[in-house]
This record gives structure tokens, sequence and C-alpha cells, in this order.
């Protein structure tokens, strides 16, 4: 029996809302980490759920876009597993364009150019696919090649170098004093670098071409599309329940 098309078109509404609390949950996660807490799974889950989610809605809205309806599974991932965000974003890509207003000329940029970005998104497509169960699979015998978790580990170290510059970095890692500060400096540019994304990535829903229905979507997409230059990397997502607006200074 197919699903009413009404409750579909309902479907991606609530899909896109819950993306966005999955993406703030990810953030949220990602400020938790520290030296004493190297518990790398929930802003994994999280981020891949979220991007996962929001990718696969704005997909579906762009082939409503074209075909006057939503696709079937089939037609949405063309054979590709579920999971591969990386597939699912150059496929977004080639959806969004150039905002040609002097406040966004960089989004274009972030979302198909950015380095650090790819590499979240490769993070985050693996873990999604397989490397959610390393441990697991270490226990019943199956070879893992992909830790995640280190690979999150390795985006901490790009992420800082790039920052402090590759000899300065190794003098504060020399330092075990420094170790809390070096977590939450890495902490803040990651969710800095991710707000980028997001934010390019909401404002397509506004100012893009992709769907002529997107901008129905402007109070489910507000917690990212909405942040100012002055507060990126600002916002302590823990301080916020998935119910709550983030309100910024």
């Amino acid at each position: 029996m197919a699903i009413n098309e009404t409750y579909r078109n309902i479907a991606v509404v609530i899909e896109i809302e819950n993306s966005i609390k999955f993406l703030r949950n990810g953030l949220a996660e990602i400020q938790k980490i520290s030296a004493a807490n190297d518990f790398y799974d929930p802003p994994l889950m999280y981020l891949s759920g979220g991007l996962e989610r929001l990718f696969k809605a704005m997909l579906c809205l762009n082939f409503k876009e074209i075909n006057g309806r939503l696709p079937n599974y089939k037609e949405l991932t063309e054979g590709k597993n579920g999971h591969d965000i990386e597939f699912l974003k150059s496929k977004i890509e080639k959806i969004c364009i150039p905002i040609s207003r002097p406040f966004a000329q960089m989004d274009y940029d972030i979302i198909t150019r950015d380095e650090v970005i790819n590499l979240i998104c490769k993070s985050l497509s693996e873990y999604g696919k397989k490397a959610r169960y390393f441990n697991l699979d270490a226990i019943l015998g199956t070879e893992q090649e992909f830790d995640a978790k280190k690979e999150w580990e390795s985006i901490e170290t790009t992420v800082l170098k790039e920052f402090y510059g590759k000899n300065k970095f190794l003098k504060i890692l020399g330092s075990i004093g420094k170790l809390e500060g070096i977590y939450k400096k890495s902490n803040e540019l990651l969710v800095s670098r991710i707000e980028l994304f997001l934010r390019a990535i909401t404002r397509q829903f506004i100012f893009g071409n992709f769907s002529r229905e997107s901008s129905t979507f402007l109070f489910q997409i507000e917690s990212f599309s909405d942040i100012e230059d002055n507060q990126i990397g600002k916002t302590d997502y823990r301080k916020f329940r998935n119910h709550e607006v983030i309100k910024r200074k």
C-alpha cells in the first residue's frame, strides 16, 4: 500500500527539523571532548546522522522540483550505500549555487572546496557506513581498516596546526599543563568550521534555487542560517535543549 503523499510531504518537514537537532547535538558533543573525555562516538553519530538526513531531504526536494514528485529509495541513492555522506555531499554540490550577496560570497567555496569539511565528511561517511562497530568488529574477528576516532583526532591536529603553525603547535603539545587548552581550541575551531558549512548549506534554502519549496523551511533551519559572522564559534550548544531556540548575542 502506497504511503499518502500528504504524509510524505509532512515527513520532509519533520526530517529537516530532526536533521538540525542532530547537528546541534553533534556540535554540543564536540564541545564536551576534553583530555578526560575522549568519547568520540556521540559527535560522530549525531553529525553523520544529521548531515545524512539534511542532504537527503534537500535531494528529495530537488528531485520533486524536477520531476513533480518525491523520489523512491533507489532514485535517491542511485545504488550507493545510503550512509555514504561523501556521495550525498557530491550530489548536494551540484544543486547548490554561488549566492550573489556580499555577505554570502564564501558560502559556495566552503560547500565545495573546504579541505577540512571534506575530511570531516569522509570521516563521518566511513563512520556511518561501517566504522560505528569498529570495536565490535574487532571482538568478532572482522577486519576493520577505518578507525573513526583516530581519523577525528587527525582532523583535530590538522585544524590546530593550521591555527598555530606546525612548530608552535608541537611546542604547546609538549606542555602537559596546556593539554586542556589544546582540546578547547580544537573544539572551537571544528565547531566554527562546521557552523560556517551548515550556514552555507542552509542559506541555500533561502537564496538558492534547488527547490521552490525550500524557503518554506525557514523556521526549521534558523539555528544555522541566521548565524552572524561575529557569532561563529561563540555558541555553547550544550546549554540548549532540542526544543529551544538558540539565542545568540
